[in-house]
C-alpha cells in the first residue's frame, strides 16, 4: 500500500529568523513604553528639579503657609527631583543643526 505524499506550499515555509512571535512583538513593545515612561519621569523630575529653588525664598520667610517642616519637606522633595533626573539628557533628533 502506497501512501500518498503532503506537499506544503512555499509560502508556509519560513525560517524562525523571518518571524517574529507575538511574545518578542509584545517583549519589544513593552520595552520601548517602559522607556518612554522613564525618559518622561526622569524629564519632570529634572525640570522640577530646576523649578523647585524658585519655592525656597516664599518658605524661608514663612510666606504662602510654609511651616519649618513644610520648607525641609521641600527641600527632600527637590533632592528627590534632583536624583532622579539628573540622568535627563534631551533626545539628539531634538537638538537644533548647525549647518
Amino acid at each position: 500500500m502506497r501512501r500518498a505524499k503532503t506537499v506544503f506550499p512555499m509560502s508556509s515555509q519560513t525560517s524562525p529568523s523571518s518571524t517574529r512571535s507575538p511574545i518578542r512583538i509584545g517583549s519589544s513593545l513593552s520595552t520601548a513604553c517602559r522607556n518612554k515612561a522613564i525618559a518622561g519621569v526622569r524629564a519632570a523630575a529634572f525640570w522640577a528639579a530646576v523649578v523647585l529653588p524658585l519655592a525656597y525664598v516664599p518658605a524661608a520667610y514663612g510666606a504662602m503657609g510654609f511651616e519649618t517642616w513644610s520648607a525641609l519637606g521641600l527641600i527632600a522633595v527637590h533632592m528627590v527631583c534632583v536624583v532622579i533626573g539628573h540622568e535627563h539628557n534631551a533626545s539628539p533628533d531634538n537638538t537644533p543643526s548647525h549647518a
